[in-house]
């Protein structure tokens, strides 16, 4: 979770310190971030809550700091930033072993012979799926299933 937040931070905070016209070696940026692993249904739903300074400060030769402030995004930059961040986290986690990809599908490679029976609920879950059953494996959301 900590390298995924990493990913997470890095992308944003490189797009604030662009948007206020820096780099990233020269430039800081900051952010707060609330850790949630749980959705309103009280489901397995890791997520992150994130306060970002609106923009990025650097150190002058006069050893003061300045900060260069940015505009809010426009939806096409929300659009590519959301690419961004979902393209390295799952290139990230199908390099650990975590996610495998398919053409249609991506799902949680969870070992059948885990020893804690929760690791294959607690896989269905994160990846909408339903973990028993008749209906086992398929989409939570799949149409078909008729209720």
């Amino acid at each position: 979770m900590g390298r995924v937040l990493g990913i997470v931070y890095r992308v944003i905070a490189t797009y604030l310190v662009k948007q206020a016209g820096f780099t990233r070696k020269i430039a800081k940026t900051g952010a707060v971030t609330l850790i949630q692993r749980f959705g309103s249904a009280l489901n397995l739903n890791i997520h992150f809550h994130m306060l970002f300074l609106d923009g990025g400060y650097i150190e002058t030769k006069y050893g003061k700091i300045r900060f260069q402030r940015t505009n809010a995004p426009q939806q096409q930059e929300l659009t590519e930033l959301v690419h961004t961040i979902s393209h390295r986290v799952a290139g990230f986690l199908e390099r650990e072993g975590i996610l495998e990809r398919d053409e249609e599908n991506s799902y949680l490679n969870l070992e059948e012979g885990d020893e804690d029976p929760m690791q294959q609920v607690l896989g269905c879950s994160v990846s909408h799926r339903i973990a028993i059953g008749p209906q086992q494996g398929h989409a939570a959301d799949d149409p078909g299933l008729g209720r």
